[in-house]
């Protein structure tokens, strides 16, 4: 049994230590989730609810809860990642409120070394929200390691300045971080991806690292095999068969599932500084739980994709989501590099889905005292 912690922040940091365990990442690896959701959360972990009246039971917080679970899945190695959309100290949440706390986070982040913003800064204005029909304001991503936050991310709002300005938006940014030649490539080689260019994320690493990457999404309205793969074509066939590969291991019903009715699938396009003339990589992202709705097909389709001892390891997590939720399945999207991805598969979670597995593995205790949120 566990004494559940109040707040979004305890909703993480519980939903941490179940992945920590069930994931088994190692003795360091509470203590290490504990410190890394008080930093990226200071100065809204407390709040339970997205609006002002701060009600609501635990279950409700967890189905509006402002962030997600990502598990990056390679050989025996997981990576637990957060994306979250910070929230204002208080009051209801609002596209302005939650650019300034990520703002802010970004800051707190920088003085602790852990985020170069030199890139961020240079582009930041471009998406500081100004219009009516800005979607956001700013997200953040962040992975949770036993040696603290590491590779943390910025999502910024392609609609900061209004849906009619979005490509001219990710254009500019993409010229001033040296990436012009890759985006005049794209409108030549992916019109139609460029013309629908949702969700609406231009996405920068903020490591430092030499590669780091600038990435954003378009939606893929190809409903057959046939048409992914002519869309994926400027890349090489490896490419398109990684695409291919990824449907036919998510989906029971094959390339047909691209038809399907409901939520669609999304390419995202990567650029760094190893290649300015054209983009590097795209990722396929599919909505898993749609293609494969039922506990016993996603183990079927991550056994696929899993070497058994990390199979083992995940399952634990479904099986435990099955017993709360009616054997359904826990991750809301799968994705796959096409290019580069050397084997790696990232699963999406929600706050929810995790919630529910933990409850079923541990009968719930009363709440123990708020945790102090500052750095």
């Amino acid at each position: 049994m566990t004494t559940e912690r109040s707040g979004y922040a305890g909703l993480a940091i519980d939903g941490l230590h179940y992945l920590g365990e069930v994931l088994e990442l190692g003795d360091g690896f509470d203590a290490a989730a504990e410190e890394s959701v008080r930093t990226l959360f200071d100065g809204w972990g407390h709040r339970v609810s997205r609006d002002d009246d701060g009600g609501g039971t635990r279950q409700e917080a967890a189905s509006t809860a402002p962030f997600e679970y990502s598990l990056v899945l390679q050989g025996d190695r997981v990576d637990v990642r957060l994306f979250f959309r910070p929230l204002p100290e208080r009051g209801p949440t609002t596209v302005p409120g939650s650019w300034e706390r990520g703002r802010r986070t970004l800051a707190g982040l920088e003085r602790l070394g852990v985020a170069h913003l030199e890139r961020v800064r240079a582009v930041a204005d471009l998406f500081r929200p100004r219009s009516e029909r800005a979607a956001f304001g700013m997200c953040l991503a962040a992975s949770v390691r036993a040696s603290g936050i590491a590779r943390p991310k910025v999502y910024f709002d392609t609609l900061a300045a209004g849906t009619e300005h979005s490509r001219e938006t990710v254009g500019t940014a993409l010229d001033r971080l040296g990436q012009g030649r890759a985006w005049s490539w794209l409108r030549r080689h992916d019109p139609q991806g460029m013309a629908h260019l949702m969700p609406a994320f231009l996405a920068l690493d903020a490591d430092g690292a030499p590669h780091a990457r600038i990435k954003f999404y378009t939606t893929v309205a190809e409903r057959s095999a046939a048409e992914l793969e002519a869309r994926l074509a400027p890349w090489g066939r490896g490419a398109a068969a990684a695409a291919a590969g990824l449907v036919a291991d998510t989906a029971p019903q094959g390339s047909t599932a691209l038809d399907m009715a409901g939520v669609r699938p999304t390419l995202c396009w990567s650029m760094t500084s190893r290649d300015g003339t054209r983009p590097d990589d795209a990722t396929l992202y599919l909505p898993f739980n749609l293609y494969a709705p039922q506990q016993q097909e996603t183990h079927g389709r991550l056994r696929r994709r899993l070497a058994p001892a990390l199979l083992a390891r995940v399952e634990r997590l479904v099986n435990d989501h099955a017993a709360a939720e009616g054997r359904a399945n826990p991750f809301h999207w799968a994705a796959a590099k096409l290019v580069h991805g050397g084997g790696a598969l990232t699963l999406y979670t929600s706050a929810a889905a995790v919630e529910a597995a933990r409850t079923a593995r541990y009968p719930a205790r009363p709440r123990s005292a708020p945790l102090p949120l500052t750095t």
